[in-house]
């Protein structure tokens, strides 16, 4: 209650005790002046005398009554705390009737298109969480995930087939290197065996050479000798025998070097063809690495074809439109037969229980006001039920920056109006009895003081 009011009402208080304190005070009597000793005659010259009245005992006198004064005063002290306290009680409070139920009022629309089959909810029905609303022909759909999982299906066998084949790559990568690096471990220790079988044969060769001199200079000796008859004709024989052995043993020994050569020569080749293989093995790993990436490219094609069939498998799913927590639904506008486009609504969805309330409080009012502050609920659709709640959050502006036109006060003249906020307040502890719908009107009131 403000200041001007209190002094009214004190004011009104007033004038009742004052009109109630002259009507208590006793009218004039007759006998007032003869009791003082005055002579009504003498007031009144030309007053006719009139007959002597039969005089009668006087009546006992009246007991005096109760001022009523101090019931007064404890009426307007107990009135005056009362109102004091009212004040003080309700000094925090702030309250508005600019307040409405709000809810989530979701469209739900199919996510893919097709022709209804089915139609399983009424107008204005309480729904359940997962309950099916309306089907869509599945036909098509099932048909299109079959046909992903028989692609799927070839792609893993072409993977595995990548895997088996990279395996046998790298298996006769290292093969060949092993192979390759022995051939060419042989082909170098038989050059190096060619080369020292060569000097050898080579010292065979010289060997016979210094034979068949020596061989040759004792047979002109021989000759000489026999001439002159120092020696036989056996003994000089058998001097050539020698010298024509030697001559076989240079011979020999020198086919043995060319061989020898032509052996080398051969070792040399074998050589060279094992260090080029070698070469060859060492680009085998390239191979085995484009396998490897060719089973990968596999496995990723694996992959792409599962999301595809995964794809498939949840356009089969969308053909039920669900409701998607517990509620109600209305202004329903599907029917069997009817096609159906994506992103079409076939009806309004609103949640029993995840309601609140908005409060559009005045500017001069949000000041004290924080989150987490009490407050009081009454709903106009159910006289006399108070509900509790608390301040959930604030606007991030006035309500009437949302509007569609929004007020441009630099241009033109400027008339001040109060703005409103508006106050997002949380109902806790909602009476299952009670189903609460958007828009209702209700009154709000929030203590700032706590």
């Amino acid at each position: 209650m403000t200041t001007a009011k209190c002094a009214y009402f004190f004011r009104r208080k007033k004038e009742h005790f004052m009109s109630t304190a002259v009507m208590d005070r006793p009218a004039p009597s007759k006998f007032d002046g003869a009791e003082k000793g005055e002579n009504p005659k003498a007031q009144d010259p030309h007053a006719v005398d009139a007959p002597s009245p039969v005089v009668e005992s006087p009546a006992p006198p009246a007991a005096p009554k109760k001022s009523k004064r101090p019931i007064l005063f404890a009426v307007l002290g107990v009135a005056a705390l009362g109102v004091g306290t009212y004040w003080f009680a309700h000094r925090a409070i702030e309250s508005t009737d600019d307040a409405q139920v709000d809810a989530d009022v979701v469209a739900l629309a199919p996510r893919i298109a097709g022709v209804v089959t089915k139609v399983s909810f009424t107008d204005n029905e309480a729904v359940i969480a997962g309950q099916i609303l309306a089907e869509i022909d599945d036909a098509p759909t099932r048909a299109k995930l079959a046909q992903a999982e028989a692609t799927l299906a070839s792609a893993v066998a072409s993977a595995s087939a990548a895997d088996a084949e990279a395996r046998i790559v790298a298996m006769n990568a290292k093969t060949n290197k092993s192979v390759t690096a022995s051939s060419l471990y042989a082909a170098s220790a038989g050059a190096t065996g060619s080369r020292d079988q060569i000097a050898e044969a080579e010292a065979r060769v010289t060997v016979a050479q210094a034979n068949l001199s020596q061989a040759a200079s004792e047979r002109e000796r021989g000759k000489l000798l026999l001439k002159s008859g120092a020696i036989s004709q056996a003994e000089l024989d058998r001097v050539n025998t020698t010298a024509d052995a030697a001559n076989a043993t240079l011979a020999q020994a020198r086919a043995y070097v060319a061989s020898l050569r032509s052996m080398a020569a051969q070792a040399s080749s074998r050589v060279e063809e094992a260090s080029a293989k070698a070469a060859q093995a060492r680009d085998v790993d390239v191979f085995v690495l484009q396998a490897e990436a060719r089973a990968k490219a596999a496995h990723a094609l694996v992959d792409q074809l599962a999301a595809a069939r995964e794809l498939a498998a949840l356009d089969l799913s969308y053909t039920k439109i669900t409701a998607p927590a517990a509620g109600i639904v209305s202004k329903k506008s599907v029917a069997v037969g009817q096609t159906l486009s994506v992103g079409v609504p076939i009806v309004q969805f609103v949640p029993t229980q995840a309601v609140w309330v908005t409060a559009n409080f005045k500017e001069t009012q949000v000041g004290k006001m924080r989150v987490g502050q009490p407050a009081k609920i009454s709903i106009d659709a159910f006289p006399g039920l108070e509900l509790k709640g608390e301040i959930e959050s604030f606007s991030v502006a006035t309500g009437s920056r949302f509007a569609l036109l929004p007020p441009d006060n630099s241009s033109g003249n400027f008339t001040k109006v109060v703005q409103r906020v508006p106050v997002r307040v949380h109902i806790r502890d909602l009476p299952a009895n009670i189903a609460l719908r958007p828009g209702m009107n209700s009154e709000l009131s929030i203590d700032t003081g706590k």
